[in-house]
């Protein structure tokens, strides 16, 4: 495990991040410069040797800092010098493609219905995987990524806006313009239609064994037979020893 950062490098980097370039981290703070704190530490804690990074140590920055560099309210966080901030340029053109990864729980709705948003920030499509992905797993350990062909649907009269140069962001992005992995129920839908299973997970574990029921019913029917043919036998059997004595 690396040495930890001492409180005065966590400073500049903060300072760095709300003051300068938030979209580097996958952050864009509101009209006021504001981000949530909770965003903030997640964007942190992906830096590498910044993995520690807590709400605690942020207002630490606070208590320590002869010139403090952010000012917090309640759960959101914002810096005092934002004059080197990004500005949204609205109506741009973006570039041939852009990538979203949502929840997994979202996929099937997405698919059938495009991505939408709830954010007051709107939709935020980053341009590259590596971003989106970074930006995806704050909201799931493992999200699904999808392809926006964002140029194409500038194209169709779908608005874009930009933040800074790794950001771009809309309102809405309809079916037919994003591609991505089926959702988990229309891969068994398909697999159906070609008439192919899914394949079997089986392990050979010590102490385990696969029950076929086909097997295990054929083993009983012929149990079955053996038992009545064995009473058949007897019987006839004493049919004859009957017959023997009657003789005599």
């Amino acid at each position: 495990m690396g040495k930890r950062k001492n409180s005065k490098q966590l400073e500049k980097l903060v300072a760095y991040i709300l003051g300068r370039r938030p979209d580097e981290f996958g952050l864009v703070p509101d009209d006021q410069g504001w981000v949530r704190l909770r965003d903030l530490v997640k964007a942190i804690s992906e830096e590498p040797g910044w993995g520690y990074v807590r709400k605690s140590h942020i207002h630490e920055i606070l208590i320590t800092a002869a010139e403090k560099p952010v000012v917090l309210d309640d759960e959101r966080i914002r810096a005092v010098y934002r004059d080197d901030i990004p500005h949204r340029q609205e109506d741009v053109c973006p570039p041939k493609l852009l990538y979203h990864c949502l929840r997994r729980r979202a996929h099937p709705v997405v698919t059938e219905k495009g991505i939408g948003t709830s954010g007051q920030t709107g939709l935020l499509l980053a341009t590259t995987e590596e971003l989106a992905q970074r930006m995806g797993k704050r909201r799931d350990t493992e999200p699904v990524l999808l392809t926006v062909q964002a140029q194409r649907a500038c194209e169709a009269g779908i608005k874009f806006s930009k933040y800074g140069e790794f950001i771009y962001i809309t309102d809405y992005v309809p079916v037919g313009y994003f591609t991505g992995p089926p959702p988990p129920q229309v891969e068994k839908r398909e697999a159906r239609k070609s008439g192919k299973e899914p394949a079997a997970i089986a392990e050979d574990l010590p102490g385990s064994f696969t029950f076929d029921v086909e097997r295990s019913r054929t083993l009983q029917q012929q149990r079955l037979k053996r038992k009545g043919l064995r009473k058949e036998i007897a019987w006839k059997q004493e049919v004859r020893k009957s017959r023997r004595k009657g003789r005599r």
